[in-house]
């Protein structure tokens, strides 16, 4: 029982600091939206970087669910981008600027934790993929699956330590969408292609 109703809270918790950024949220906001005491709020949270912190986790719980269903499902590595494009989508629009600009500037080492662990899960399944793709006959089969692993860590840590792109835009679903159909197009083989084209209705390029 003490699980579940720690894991509603963090989950209520979540909520507020996407919406209203981590700073715009004190502890008493989060008592009040979780009808409790402070008092009681900290039974079970010492601080609020106790509270971030838990968040986090259950992002990263999350993101290996997701990742766990993909690589567990009968998907062609090309269906398993497009699984991995939809889920994304679906974060980009719930995310907000204000709180990856919070955990970065007020809880660095929360920041640099949680980017650790999304790098060895984006390269590994980027790894992962790749090899999945050129073994099906989706992908060309000239690809260095470690370039092309480490080229996707590198493309997402300059847009949101540099300023070509605004903060704004790198959590945008329209960027997404473009550097989505740039990552597909470059590693597809000519049959790989045609599924892509299909898939995003293209009649021509």
């Amino acid at each position: 029982m003490g699980d579940d109703r720690i894991n509603k809270i963090v989950g209520s918790v979540s909520k507020l600091f996407l919406d209203y950024g981590i700073r715009g949220v004190t502890m008493d906001d989060i008592a009040h939206r979780l009808s409790m005491s402070k008092k009681t709020l900290y039974e079970f949270f010492h601080d609020k970087k106790e509270l971030v912190e838990a968040v986090l986790n259950l992002a990263r719980g999350e993101i290996e669910d997701h990742f766990n269903r993909m690589n567990g499902s009968k998907m062609n590595a090309i269906e398993e981008l497009f699984y991995y494009y939809e889920l994304q989508i679906k974060m980009i629009r719930s995310n907000k600027p204000a709180f990856l600009y919070d955990l970065k500037k007020y809880y660095p080492d929360l920041y640099g934790k949680f980017q650790g662990f999304k790098h060895e899960v984006i390269y590994n399944n980027v790894i992962s993929n790749i090899d999945k793709g050129i073994a099906e006959g989706l992908y060309r089969s000239d690809l260095n699956p470690d370039y092309i692993a480490r080229n996707s860590l590198m493309g997402f840590e300059c847009m949101m330590n540099s300023d070509v792109f605004s903060p704004e835009e790198y959590i945008s679903t329209e960027m997404f969408s473009e550097l989505f159909k740039y990552h597909l197009f470059g590693i597809t083989s000519d049959s790989g292609r045609e599924i892509v084209m299909k898939k995003f209705n293209i009649s021509n390029i």
